[in-house]
C-alpha cells in the first residue's frame, strides 16, 4: 500500500506563534523525533506550481515541461504525488530509523503555503493547527527580525498576510485530521491543552513533557531565536506584549494597518474580536513628538517592486527616523544621485 505519511506530525502556524515552544514539549516524548525546521516538502510541492517561485531555469518553463511529460508518458500528476510520498518516506524514514523514534514532528512555518497539498499527499498524518492573536505574531516579527528595518516586514508577507487566511481555511479541509491549539491555552492551561494533544497524536500525557528542560534544542539555525531560551516551561509572561504596539506611534500604524489587511472576518475566524484589539492598540497611545511614519503598503511591499518614488520616500522616512528631516534630505540626494549615475552609465556604454 502506498505511504500516506502515518508516522508523521506536522505543525501548521504563522512563525512566531508559538512553533518552537510547542514542538520543545511535544519532542520531549520518546516516541517522537524533530528537528530544526526542514523545510523539506516545499520544493516538491512547488515543482508543479507555476508561481510563487523563482529560479534561474524559469520555474514556469519547468512545470509545463514536468506536467507534459507527466501527461503523456505518466499516469499524470498522481505519478509525481506517489514520488514524493516516496521521498518523503525515505528520508523521514531513515531519520526515525537512526534515532531509533516512531514519530517525526516536522515544524516548518512556511507549510501554511503548502498544507493543502500536504493533506493531499499525507492524509494519515497528524496535523496540528496552532492559533495565536495576529497582533502578537506581528509585535513578534517586528521585535526579532525587523527591528527597524521596515523593508525587511516585506520578506514576512506571505506569513504575516496569506498564513492566517490559510490557517482558517484548513480547519474544514483537514477536519478529523487536524487539532487546534491555540497559543494562549497552552501558555495560561499547558497541562489542559498538551493533554488532549498527546491523545490525539496517540501518544501517552507524561506531566514531564511541560518541563522542556531536559529536552535538547533540535539542531539547526532555522528556529526561534528569542523566546523559546528565556523558559524552561510554558509561561504567560508574553503574553500581552502585543498591546505595547498601541504606545509607539509607528507600530500603531503597522498594526492597525496589519488588522485591516488581514481583515475582520479572517480575524474573527481565528478566534478573536479585531474591534477589541483595535481599541486596545487605540488606548495605548501616549503623546509623543510628531514623528515620520514608514507606510505599512511600502513596508509589505517587495524593494523589487518599488518605484522611484518608493526608493525616495523609503531612503528619507529611514534617515529622519534615525537622525532627523536633513538627515532624510541627505538620503534623497544619496539615491537620486546613484539613479543619475546608473542612468548616466547606461547611456555611455
Amino acid at each position: 500500500m502506498s505511504y500516506r505519511g502515518d508516522n508523521l506530525i506536522f505543525i501548521i502556524s504563522q512563525p512566531k506563534a508559538g512553533s518552537t515552544l510547542l514542538q520543545r514539549i511535544v519532542a520531549g516524548h520518546p516516541d517522537i523525533q524533530t528537528s530544526a525546521e526542514t523545510w523539506l516538502m516545499l520544493h516538491p510541492v512547488y515543482g508543479l506550481r507555476k508561481t510563487g517561485i523563482e529560479t534561474r531555469y524559469n520555474a514556469n518553463w519547468a512545470a509545463t515541461g514536468v506536467r507534459e511529460f507527466l501527461d503523456h508518458y505518466a499516469d499524470g500528476e498522481e505519478t509525481y504525488r506517489e514520488g514524493v510520498r516516496r521521498f518523503a518516506e525515505t528520508i523521514y524514514g531513515s531519520v526515525l530509523e537512526k534515532h531509533g523514534k516512531r514519530l517525526f514532528l516536522d515544524k516548518t512555518p512556511r507549510y501554511t503555503m503548502i498544507v493543502d497539498e500536504l493533506y493531499e499527499l499525507f492524509p494519515a498524518a497528524k496535523y496540528i493547527l496552532l492559533i495565536r492573536n495576529p497582533l502578537a505574531v506581528l509585535k513578534s516579527e517586528l521585535h526579532t527580525y525587523v527591528k527597524g528595518d521596515w523593508p525587511m516586514l516585506s520578506q514576512f508577507k506571505p506569513d504575516l498576510l496569506d498564513a492566517p487566511g490559510r490557517l482558517v481555511a484548513a480547519r474544514s479541509k483537514l477536519g478529523d485530521a487536524a487539532l487546534e491549539v491555540r497559543y494562549e491555552d497552552l501558555v495560561t492551561s499547558p497541562e489542559s491543552t498538551v493533554r488532549p494533544l498527546c491523545e490525539f497524536l496517540g501518544i501517552e500525557f507524561d506531566s514531564g513533557l511541560l518541563d522542556y528542560s531536559d529536552t535538547p534544542a533540535p539542531k539547526g539555525r532555522m528556529n526561534d531565536p528569542v523566546g523559546i531560551h528565556r523558559h524552561t516551561a510554558p509561561s504567560p509572561g508574553s503574553l500581552d506584549k502585543w498591546k505595547e504596539l498601541g504606545a509607539d506611534r509607528q507600530l500603531r500604524h503597522f498594526a492597525l494597518q496589519y488588522l485591516a489587511a488581514i481583515g475582520d472576518e479572517t480575524v474573527t475566524a481565528l478566534g478573536y474580536d479585531p474591534g477589541e484589539l483595535r481599541r486596545e492598540i487605540e488606548q495605548a497611545a501616549v503623546e509623543q513628538e510628531t514623528r515620520h511614519v514608514y507606510p505599512w503598503q511600502l513596508a509589505i511591499r517587495p524593494c523589487k517592486r518599488w518605484g522611484l518614488r518608493d526608493h525616495v520616500a523609503s531612503a528619507y522616512i529611514l534617515a529622519a527616523q534615525a537622525e532627523g528631516r536633513l538627515a532624510g534630505i541627505r538620503a534623497v540626494l544619496k539615491v537620486l544621485g546613484k539613479r543619475i549615475r546608473g542612468g548616466f552609465g547606461r547611456l555611455v556604454r
